[in-house]
């Protein structure tokens, strides 16, 4: 009778381990249905499926983008025009409902370390004068997050203020002068109820990360 050969197990970095020397826990997670490995080690069932239910849903996003950007396209051509920013869609029966928004993303340009400086000699001149409030709000506005980067809504908030000072006017002037749009991004969200009367509730779909 041939000799069985042992079981061994391969851990992440390729290592192999006889199956009897681990932990028996480890063992039965590896055999179970969500990790079975077919003769040439693919993992398949769970993770897998994982794959190809993310590729289908990245078509079905990309069909529905495709679909809309055309109905809109369409509409605003009738007016001699091309379709620019949001939407919202209603059928005609007020059940369902599309929004779309578009979202840019933005970086600074040097103008801002320009516009910090400027800033800068802003609350030096103001000194006692200042709002202790509005001061600290200044400030925290170029604080940095964990990863370095700049919170850019804070630096963009700091245009609503009428301050009557001309170095903060060109500190503004500066803000919006370095303000970059780096990509735009679309996003679908759809809702839907069982009746008018009935508020709507969001479909969820997560497209957001796909």
């Amino acid at each position: 009778m041939a000799r069985r050969t042992p079981r061994t197990l391969i851990d992440s970095s390729g290592r192999e381990y006889p199956a009897n020397i681990l932990d028996p826990a480890i063992v039965k997670r590896d055999t179970h249905s969500v990790f079975r490995y077919k003769k040439m080690k693919h993992i398949e069932t769970v993770p897998a499926g994982a794959t190809r239910l993310n590729e289908r849903i990245s078509t079905e996003k990309g069909r529905m983008e495709s679909d809309i950007d055309c109905y809109l396209s369409a509409l605003a051509a009738q007016y001699d025009e091309s379709w620019k920013g949001n939407a919202e869609l209603i059928s005609f029966d007020g059940r369902f409902k599309i929004d779309v928004r578009k979202r840019e993303r933005i970086t600074f340009g040097v103008e801002l370390q320009i516009a910090k400086q400027k800033i800068d000699e802003c609350l030096k001149a103001w000194s006692k004068d200042s709002n202790i409030n509005l001061r600290a709000i200044i400030l925290e506005a170029f604080q940095v997050d964990k990863k370095g980067e700049l919170a850019k809504h804070r630096i963009l908030s700091l245009r609503k203020y009428n301050i009557k000072d001309d170095n903060w006017s060109a500190a503004m002037e500066l803000i919006d002068k370095a303000i970059q749009v780096t990509s735009t991004k679309q996003y679908i969200a759809c809702y839907q109820r069982d009746s008018v009367d009935q508020p709507f509730k969001l479909v969820p779909l997560n497209f957001s990360s796909i």
